[in-house]
């Protein structure tokens, strides 16, 4: 019964003791969709549809197993089986600008659930950062071993085949695309048994992260070899864990290229549009999505998005842009590779953000002036949270 009661979200325009009057709250209770006013800004939404956008529905038959059942000519639906991992109210029916509602609306049939698209998962977890986190030092090495140091002052020289290139943070990628030159670190990536490792300088490495009782910390111990953090598998795109000012989506072109766990990464399952949803993920309509969806919370004004709000950020559906559209989407997209990525207050003046811009607005059918309200909505939304932040200094 009371699935079938309406929930409304209201924020208050006005100084609260100037709105608190019997007329306002009766008001209130009417709305019945979404209504604005100088005093308050009310979303009316049954409760119904607030549990089933919270739910993440899973199949329990595989599809082998439903493969057999139809060979045996059983009828019936799949079982699947639900589970409520929550949802964004208050970015979505509080924070959100009119705009917002007119992108869902303009926009019906082209978006998606990130999740519905693209697997997320997290970073590296090392356990022991000092010791996982080598950086090269430029000192001669033999061939085939690189000089590095750690961050307990460990000095000396490594078997290059255990050293991959991994992003520790993103303030080591100034551009969209994420260029191994540009980052400071390798990590420690053995998965090999101590015996066979006899005679390596990997292995006086592990002796010496022994010494000093690495192995012992519970993330290392839990592990069939301490020092082996495991296989991470090749990525597309980071989502960042944190953002200040700069927020975007960095995109991976190496195949070797590691990530640590201080962001996410994502890999879109449609392989023949991996391209597309890169550039689409680097749009300031994402932008805007993750400024709504993200936690605001956080110290010094840092917007910090998890794995449940990532999962539940709205996507345009790459199978929904046709091929004339996809290619000038990419010419435009090209272009605003070669650069830094600029602060967010600059980076939406930029003429070739715009470019790219005007393509994904194309989509989802917006106007002029519902453009430059996505613009605003962005300013504005980043602009609070860093006022918010300096408020409470």
């Amino acid at each position: 019964e009371g699935l079938n009661k309406t929930a409304r979200f209201v924020m208050f325009k006005k100084p609260f003791e100037e709105v608190a009057r019997a007329e306002v709250f009766k008001a209130i209770e009417t709305v019945t969709d979404r209504e604005s006013t100088d005093a308050y800004r009310a979303t009316a939404r049954p409760q119904r549809e607030l549990l089933e956008e919270g739910l993440e529905t899973e199949t329990d038959e595989t599809e082998e197993t439903a493969t057999r059942s139809r060979k045996r000519k059983t009828t019936g639906p799949l079982i699947k089986t639900a589970r409520y991992i929550g949802n964004k109210w208050g970015g979505k029916y509080l924070r959100a600008p009119d705009i917002f509602f007119t992108i869902l609306e303009k926009g019906k049939g082209k978006l998606v659930r990130l999740g519905d698209i693209a697997e997320v998962r997290f970073g590296i977890k090392t356990g022991a950062n000092d010791f996982f986190y080598l950086e090269p030092t430029g000192r001669p090495a033999p061939k085939g071993y690189l000089h590095v140091r750690n961050g307990a002052g460990w000095e000396g020289e490594i078997e290059e085949e255990f050293l991959k290139p991994v992003i520790k943070s993103p303030r080591e990628c100034r551009s969209i695309i994420i260029k191994p030159e540009d980052l400071r670190y390798k990590i420690f990536m053995c998965h090999k048994d101590k015996r066979d490792l006899q005679g390596t300088a990997a292995l006086e490495y592990i002796h010496w992260g022994e010494a000093q009782g690495y192995h012992q910390r519970p993330s290392c111990r839990g592990r069939q070899r301490w020092w082996d953090v495991g296989q991470q598998e090749p990525f597309d795109f980071v989502v960042l864990r944190f953002r200040h000012e700069r927020n975007w989506s960095p995109v991976n072109t190496s195949p070797s290229l590691l990530a640590g766990d201080i962001m996410f990464v994502g890999s879109w399952t449609n392989r023949n549009a991996v391209d597309i949803s890169n550039a689409l993920a680097n749009s300031t309509f994402a932008v805007f999505i993750s400024e709504l969806f993200g936690r605001v919370n956080l110290g010094e004004g840092l917007l910090t998005t998890y794995g449940p709000e990532i999962l539940h950020f709205l996507a345009i559906d790459p199978s929904s842009i046709n091929p004339e559209v996809a290619d000038r989407l990419m010419q435009r997209f090209q272009v605003l590779t070669t650069r830094d990525v600029l602060p967010i207050f600059d980076e939406i003046h930029q003429p070739d953000r715009r470019a790219l811009d005007e393509v994904v607005f194309d989509v989802l059918g917006l106007t002029a002036g519902e453009r430059e309200a996505v613009y605003e909505a962005v300013i504005s939304l980043v602009r609070a949270r860093l006022e918010k932040a300096r408020s409470v200094w």
